[in-house]
């Protein structure tokens, strides 16, 4: 069951779409919606000269400032068209921490696609990578461009990890009634190919309509090629199911699927 839904809310168009997206879901699960804007700290980029850094920070200020103040009547305007029962929320500091803080009593926690903490030199990992793997909740990313949340075909990635385990479990409450097709990626020094749990799986209302094995090759690539192939309305995964530093040195699965996937994603941690 959701109850409560978290998303981080912003002034721009892309931001306006995966509000209109999560309010749709939320008044088709019931749920209530808990509008959140982090208005983050401010972090000059180095290439400017040291004479410019004032101006600099003063633009990026205003910028910040003005975001902040069209986050709230964006997202009341589309929650009046849905008539559904919401709160919101409004903090300032690190955007991953504020938000895991934040996200203590969700179910389900909505990012934007293009969303990062602040400078890339500083915060390697997108905005939703970094929640799932901080706040002990599902982080559900949202496409720039997105239609109505329909559900009724979704892609679960397994490896027998923990982190896929409890990727799997996270999705159960999305799943229930539509169609499954899972991605079985296999370890090159597993003794066995790792098996999903089908039965489970059936037993939660849930049609498995294909099952593929991936062996080798890069991965990320290969999941986004079988999303193109296929339309789906959603992508389970699991972050980092092994060491988070393979991710950074060779280009790690979730940054890419997340970054090119043009369906949302939900990741556990």
């Amino acid at each position: 069951m959701i109850a409560d839904i978290l998303p981080h809310a912003d002034g721009t168009k892309a931001g306006e779409n995966h509000i209109a997206y999560v309010l749709d879901l939320a008044k088709r699960r019931r749920a209530r919606l808990v509008g959140l804007h982090v208005m983050p700290e401010l972090e000059i980029p180095p290439t400017y000269k040291p004479s410019m850094v004032e101006e600099v920070a003063i633009e990026l200020e205003h910028r910040f400032e003005r975001d902040a103040a069209a986050a709230e009547p964006h997202f009341a305007a589309l929650a009046l068209r849905q008539r559904i029962s919401t709160v919101w929320q409004s903090n300032v500091g690190p955007m991953a921490d504020r938000i895991c803080h934040a996200a203590r009593t969700s179910d389900l926690v909505v990012l934007g696609q293009f969303e990062r903490q602040g400078l890339a030199e500083h915060h390697p990992l997108t905005l939703a990578e970094a929640v799932a793997l901080g706040c002990g909740r599902p982080a559900f990313m949202v496409p720039a461009t997105i239609g109505k949340p329909e559900l009724r075909c979704s892609l679960i990635v397994w490896d027998r990890s923990r982190a896929a385990v409890r990727a799997l479990h996270d999705a159960l409450p999305l799943l229930r009634d539509s169609a499954v097709e899972i991605v079985m990626i296999d370890e090159p020094q597993a003794a066995e190919p790792g098996k999903p749990p089908i039965k489970h799986l059936v037993r939660h209302r849930m049609r498995i309509d294909r099952q593929l094995r991936l062996r080798g090759g890069p991965t990320a690539r290969r999941l986004v090629e079988r999303l193109e192939a296929q339309h789906f309305d959603l992508l389970a995964i699991g972050a980092y199911g092994h060491a988070a530093w393979i991710g950074f040195l060779f280009g790690g699965t979730i940054q890419s699927a997340l970054l090119n996937s043009s369906v949302p994603v939900l990741i556990s941690h």
